[in-house]
């Protein structure tokens, strides 16, 4: 028979009496006990539960804000405590703020929470000594060494202060005339820094584990990826970096970072609410990042901890370069577009297979390529990604064919009555020392029922609204791509 305790998710075996008919060897013994305790979730062989420690945590989303999870050691004493938490994010969301003790969740009940951010500046400083007495230097000119003048302050406005001497004098002073202001005390109610406040009552003194957790805006992340061409323009080598941005008003130093990719919804906003899908945990170095599916989005955990100064930009790498990629290189004309120009696009898929397969987050691919004469790497375009999931494609559009010129033509055009006829002539030149495709791309409207009636390529319909024609021109070549299409509604 088996006795378990539960102790914070994990199981403790008490006693054991198993009673086994026949001869059994010892190592089945062992192995039934292990089977148990995997079943069970424990750890029977000195397994211990992970305990809460100091530090801070950063969950940094792609929207601009943050999430801070700081845990403080902080002494109470018996009864009602004033509690003053500093360092805080002067950006902070103050409805957001969350406190729990985490070494003992009982000993500690919070009566009232506050966000102090009256910081302390000359003006707020004057606003309070109104009524009060204050000591001013004016400055003098020449051989006028200057004066000390003491009174109560009656009025700070604009550039002049009011003060009313002990004499009895009203004197007003301006203030590019003055040269210090000399004050007695630092008002109770004004703070260095952005701080947090809260009346918490205590069961007994003494020293608890607490944590604070809060949402900061200005904290973002992005992703930047580097794409490099080979020779022949076949693969690539892609590698990602993650770009870090503090303006939040505040440091955190030795984080556990982690990054949110996915478009979370905010009341705030109107956003979508899903992200990508569900993904499985992806293989990383320890001091890089581990991904895996997190609610509907993904989540990126840095293997080590890493300061994050305020008013700095932060680079990590988070991809592996992930060498020799197969990449297609398409040349496409959209007839929709309005412009004569020929895109360039490179398309590869994002599989285990081309040494990625892990979720993409949205971000900037720039594409390089490596010029042989001098072995230096020359930027070619670049295009910014939507948040991409395995197994998906990836499309960049780098910039528009030099050699490849594109000429549009209407040709002929019949309208009537919720019906209109057109003709489309495309002049393809290539101008190139090497055959090459170019896609044709034509788009129709939502909401018309349409035909190609005749046309001197070959079409594939992709969609309900798109058609494209696939165009081979040799080198140094013309072609003309000519079709009519019928569209009612």
């Amino acid at each position: 028979m088996f006795f378990f305790t539960n102790n914070n998710g994990y199981a403790t075996i008490l006693a054991v009496d198993i009673k086994f008919k026949g001869k059994m060897k010892m190592e089945k013994k062992i192995l039934f006990l292990m089977v148990v305790c995997v079943i069970f979730g424990a750890s029977c062989f000195g397994g211990v539960s992970k305990e809460p420690e100091a530090g801070v945590g950063l969950t940094i989303y792609n929207d601009n804000f943050a999430v801070v999870k700081e845990t403080r050691q902080i002494n109470f004493d018996k009864g009602v405590n004033t509690i003053k938490f500093t360092d805080v994010a002067s950006a902070i969301d103050p409805t957001s703020v969350n406190f729990r003790v985490v070494s003992d969740v009982d000993s500690v009940s919070i009566l009232e929470q506050n966000y102090e951010y009256d910081l302390v500046n000359t003006n707020s400083l004057l606003k309070r000594y109104i009524e009060r007495e204050v000591t001013v230097i004016v400055k003098g000119s020449g051989a006028d060494a200057g004066r000390r003048l003491s009174g109560k302050l009656l009025a700070a406005l604009g550039g002049d202060l009011i003060l009313k001497s002990k004499s009895g004098d009203i004197e007003i002073v301006r203030r590019d005339s003055i040269g210090e202001i000399s004050l007695k005390e630092l008002p109770d109610d004004l703070v260095t820094k952005p701080t947090l406040v809260w009346l918490a009552e205590a069961k007994s003194k003494g020293e608890q584990l607490c944590r604070v957790t809060y949402m900061t805006e200005r904290f973002s992340w992005r992703a930047d990826y580097s794409a490099i061409l080979n020779a022949d323009e076949t693969k690539i080598d892609f590698s990602g970096w993650v770009t870090i941005d503090n303006k939040s008003g505040a440091g955190y130093k030795d984080a556990a970072i982690k990054l949110i990719a996915g478009d979370v919804r905010r009341a705030v906003e109107r956003r979508r609410e899903r992200g990508m899908l569900a993904l499985g945990m992806s293989e990383s170095k320890a001091a890089g990042f581990a991904e895996k599916a997190f609610a509907e989005y993904h989540l990126y955990t840095l293997g080590r901890k890493s300061t994050i100064n305020n008013n700095q930009v932060k680079q990590i790498e988070f991809i592996e370069p992930a060498l020799n990629v197969p990449v297609k290189k398409l040349y496409v004309y959209d007839r929709n577009m309005m412009a004569d120009k020929v895109q360039i696009k490179f398309e590869f898929e994002n599989t285990k297979g081309n040494k990625l397969g892990i979720a993409l987050p949205k971000g900037k691919v720039r594409v390089f390529k490596r010029d042989e004469a001098d072995d230096m790497l020359e930027f070619v375009g670049e295009d910014g990604i939507d948040h991409t999931a395995r197994k998906e494609k990836v499309l960049l559009y780098i910039g528009n064919a030099f050699d490849v010129v594109a000429k549009y033509t209407p040709v002929d055009s019949h309208v009537e009555r919720r019906m209109n006829r057109k003709t489309h002539k495309i002049e393809l030149k290539n101008r190139k020392d090497e055959e090459i495709v170019v896609f044709v791309d034509e788009s129709f409207g939502t909401n018309v029922n349409w035909v190609i009636d005749k046309s001197t390529h070959k079409y594939e319909k992709r969609d309900a609204h798109t058609v494209r024609f696939a165009v081979k021109i040799a080198a140094d070549s013309e072609e003309i791509v000519q079709y009519t299409v019928t569209q009612r509604w």
